[in-house]
């Protein structure tokens, strides 16, 4: 065997090692043993690529690693129920048994990307709710709070500002945003009980109720 031939089993080999005894790269680990033992078991370098591409270890590398990682994304998101951020895991292996080749495996992997994105994207309008938190606080406030008759018309005024503000927010900057992303796009305010979404609102589900009612009779009619 060669100098450069050796080499390039000694490469092979110390890659097949970053996936030795790891119980989440078992695909990775397949293939790249494939790839070790086709480099050391030809006679001379130059005769590997006819084993490789006869073969095709590296397409099947290549959709091992995917598998492999993404399997673990997929995992990862359901046990912390990211419920979208997992379709696009799942979505990309559901994908995976139909490809054969590398520039068709990043072809299909970026176009579920980026799909995937655009569904986060408008799932993460959910959390503009409580970006209103503090407006719908502060109205509520003003509407229950007792003050001295001069002050009412000036109070009044300052409720209407406070709901104008939030429809003006919605109409000029969100809606058109997500609009563009999905044309259909309404809010739904069930989303906002689902555990990606509750978790982020620190307060009590009573609390949480009342708000969202608070917030569809002043934006209610545009949004959803």
């Amino acid at each position: 065997m060669e100098h450069l031939h050796r080499e390039y089993v000694d490469y092979y080999r110390a890659r097949l090692k970053k996936y030795e005894s790891n119980p989440n790269y078992k695909n990775s680990y397949e293939t790249e043993k494939a790839l070790l033992d086709a480099m050391s078991g030809v006679k001379e370098l130059k005769d590997f690529r006819e084993v490789l591409f006869k073969n095709n270890l590296h397409n099947k590398n290549a959709v091992a690693l995917v598998k492999d990682q993404e399997t673990l994304r997929q995992k990862m998101y359901t046990d912390i129920r990211e419920t979208v951020r997992a379709k696009g895991s799942a979505d990309i292996l559901a994908a995976l048994p139909a490809i054969n080749d590398v520039n068709q495996l990043t072809q299909r992997v970026t176009e579920i990307g980026l799909q995937n994105s655009n569904e986060i994207a408008v799932d993460l309008a959910t959390d503009y709710f409580y970006y209103d938190f503090l407006q719908l606080e502060w109205i509520e406030i003003l509407e229950k709070g007792e003050f001295p008759s001069r002050w009412k018309s000036e109070i009044k005024e300052r409720i209407e500002n406070w709901k104008e503000s939030l429809r003006k927010n919605w109409t000029d900057s969100t809606l058109p945003s997500m609009r563009k992303i999905r044309p259909d796009f309404k809010f739904d305010y069930n989303l906002i009980w689902e555990d990606r979404h509750r978790r982020k609102i620190p307060v009590g589900d009573e609390t949480l109720k009342r708000r969202i009612e608070q917030h569809k009779k002043i934006v209610g009619d545009i949004i959803s």
